[in-house]
């Protein structure tokens, strides 16, 4: 690894920095990195698919999801986090590539993945989130599950 390549902790620290600073309670949440198009986007043959980067809050009491967009290739924050929970949830669905799928009753629909090896856009930046992967994968099943 190259000296000034942050390590997986390092990378973890700025995506909650991120987070931290636009939700007032931040401490009540588990956080995974996840990424909309950024895996496809090199395969698809007019590299047209959008690239976009997530920090996730999630809370199982009471059950909470907070989508905090973020600017991958400067890591800094990026549009309004939106927050989804029992009242405002329209939909959450897995779709068939094993991403997922959920949307607000306002019309805010946010497709993403959580991988246990999240890559961001600038070369030898990972993210290593393995627990947190498996933990977020039972948070959303059980949100699945009440949708």
């Amino acid at each position: 690894m190259h000296p000034t390549t942050p390590t997986s902790d390092e990378l973890k620290d700025t995506l909650r920095g991120i987070f931290d600073a636009q939700i007032p309670n931040h401490g009540d949440y588990n956080l995974v990195f996840g990424s909309a198009g950024a895996d496809r986007a090199a395969q698809s043959p007019t590299g047209s698919r959008k690239e976009r980067y997530y920090v996730i809050g999630y809370r199982w009491r009471p059950q909470e999801l907070i989508i905090a967009p973020f600017n991958g290739p400067t890591l800094t924050a990026g549009s309004t986090p939106v927050a989804i929970n029992m009242t405002n949830l329209s939909h959450a669905i897995q779709l068939a590539e094993g991403d997922y799928e959920v949307g607000t009753s306002t019309g805010k629909t946010f497709r993403f993945t959580v991988r246990t090896r999240g890559l961001l856009p600038i070369p030898g930046h990972v993210i290593e989130q393995d627990d947190d992967e498996a933990d977020f994968r039972s948070f959303m099943a059980g949100l699945l599950e009440v949708a």
